[in-house]
């Protein structure tokens, strides 16, 4: 129910300049690498040297392994990520190398409406803040496919998973069902999300069958074998 995509009109050639001077980038989401990785793999531009790479946990890990052959550099650069669980931006800022931060560089490649929470952290701990805006979350209309598919699930009494890795994408597949005959059948279905805040938020919205699992795509594949069985 939502797309991620570049925010537009974004001066990447600038940013890589200023990415060039930090010592650290940290990414709040696998969303955001992509993002990033593919303008860099399509520009054929190297990693910068020396500059470390922040993750919040295992799925954002995966990400950056899946472009290491497609951008020059990344294998070698410094990794932080917290030891977890819980996988987090507050687990990242826990992490001992960004405690003391005066006059450190530190980059923060974010959504328009990212939390400003831990961007005031890190600027109270004395980091000479980046906070860069490149992507944006999407929301996307349930298609008249989708709906028909619902549709039949639930005359047949068929039981589907629903993965759902935000709470802004709980509430919009909540709203799109919403008064359709399907409604009530769809909102009891299992739903698998990966962190506590995001189960509290879709248990908020009326679903009834949160589902939380370890981050990652080997947590989530294990969780949907689960829910499936």
């Amino acid at each position: 129910m939502s797309v991620i995509e570049p925010i537009p009109g974004v001066d990447w050639a600038a940013l890589r300049r200023e990415l060039a001077e930090c010592q650290w980038v940290l990414f709040p989401s696998p969303g955001a690498i992509d993002v990033v990785m593919q303008r860099w793999a399509d520009c054929a531009w190297p990693w910068p040297v020396s500059c470390g790479i922040g993750l919040i946990g295992p799925g954002s890990r995966e990400a950056l392994q899946a472009w290491i052959p497609s951008v020059t550099g990344l294998r070698e650069a410094p990794l932080l990520e917290p030891p977890g669980p819980v996988y987090d931006a507050d687990a990242l800022l826990a992490c001992p190398a960004l405690q003391q931060l005066e006059g450190v560089a530190v980059a923060v490649l974010r959504r328009h409406d990212g939390r400003q929470a831990w961007l005031d952290t890190l600027r109270a701990r004395g980091a000479a803040l980046r906070a860069c805006e490149v992507y944006q979350v999407q929301a996307c209309s349930l298609t008249d496919d989708a709906a028909l598919w619902l549709a039949r699930c639930q005359r047949s009494g068929e039981s589907i998973v629903f993965s759902i890795a935000s709470g802004e994408a709980g509430r919009a597949l909540a709203d799109a069902v919403a008064g359709q005959p399907y409604e009530a059948w769809t909102l009891s279905q299992a739903v698998l999300t990966q962190h506590w805040r995001i189960a509290a938020r879709l248990s908020e919205q009326g679903w009834s069958r949160v589902i939380e699992h370890p981050p990652g795509l080997g947590g989530l594949l294990r969780a949907l074998e689960s829910a499936s069985s």
